[in-house]
């Protein structure tokens, strides 16, 4: 059984997530609920954001977010999984699944993806129907 402590800054306190895999999760059924729950877990990590930024940039609520990780059988509902992906600009695909599960992309397709991200609504719809043009 694998032991991992994460720590997360609330708006007030200090909140450390203790994560004990369950054998479960061992024999390889991973919980689709515990990577959501990991992914944010490490996005929150990686932005270097408190759990009050991400409930303001979410429009959740702080305790909501808290929650998913400290009750047990809490967890996010799709509305609040597409408010989290729009927060961190991500699709919500991307708290669903490893990136590595959906395709493995060339260096081009990877440059392309990270330029096509940073783009408005508009903007990538233009790209779209440019696409469309050279496949029909």
């Amino acid at each position: 059984m694998s032991y991992n402590k994460t720590t997360m800054i609330t708006k007030k306190k200090v909140l450390v997530l203790d994560d004990t895999d369950s054998d479960e999760e061992e024999s390889g059924k991973y919980d689709l609920v515990a990577r959501v729950k990991d992914k944010i877990k490490e996005l929150i990590v990686q932005h270097n954001i408190s759990i009050y930024d991400l409930a303001q940039k979410s429009d959740l609520t702080e305790a909501c977010i808290r929650n998913w990780f400290t009750k047990r059988n809490y967890t996010p509902s799709l509305e609040a999984i597409e408010k989290i992906s729009k927060a961190f600009r991500i699709a919500p695909f991307e708290l669903l699944c490893d990136r590595e599960e959906i395709f493995t992309a060339t260096p081009e397709n990877k440059a392309f993806i990270e330029k096509f991200r940073v783009l408005n609504e508009k903007q990538k719809e233009a790209i779209f129907q440019l696409l469309d043009c050279f496949n029909n």
